[in-house]
């Protein structure tokens, strides 16, 4: 009778398994994220509409939260490397995006570029925030920025002097 049982209920277990789907695990479901404008790309933080739609009625995956990222990181990067106030320009719209590991790439390209032109506006950035961390770290960067630089002072342009006349001999 025990093992008339077990078998029954290993039977049922087997019809269960077969008649229901398997759930996949949470970190694996896609998600919908909006359908990404050009002025969204250019630094606004607006969707273009509502996500897009397969034939099957099911959200088509736009772009993960780390493609977004990596897509932000590139922007910010090619800021930098521009040396120029129109750097700051192109990183400002990420000081106030929703995901804080965008801030925090934004507010390290504003050091980067070095332009004293971010000093206002990572000042304002951490005005609109709770973490005091993150808002230390911003303002931190504007004193980073406010300070003079080492090549105007005397000290650098002894120091160039000594380096042109020892080049020169």
């Amino acid at each position: 009778m025990k093992k008339l049982l077990i078998i029954l209920g290993l039977a049922i277990w087997v019809i269960l398994m077969v008649l229901m789907p398997p759930e996949a695990p949470a970190e694996a479901k896609p998600v919908a994220i909006p359908a990404v404008s050009e002025s969204a790309k250019s630094g606004s933080r607006r969707p273009a509409g509502d996500a897009i739609e397969k034939p099957n009625g099911r959200p088509k995956v736009r772009m993960a939260a780390e493609d977004h990222r990596e897509e932000v990181r590139g922007v910010i990067d090619a800021a930098v490397v521009t040396y120029s106030p129109e750097g700051v320009k192109a990183i400002r719209p990420y000081l106030g995006d929703a995901d804080p590991e965008i801030r925090s790439m934004a507010r390290e390209g504003m050091v980067q570029l070095g332009e004293p032109d971010a000093i206002p506006l990572l000042r304002e950035a951490a005005v609109g925030l709770k973490d005091q961390s993150e808002i230390a770290s911003l303002h931190e960067a504007a004193d980073l920025l406010a300070l003079p630089a080492w090549s105007s002072s005397e000290e650098a342009a002894t120091v160039i002097a000594e380096i042109m006349d020892d080049t020169s001999r």
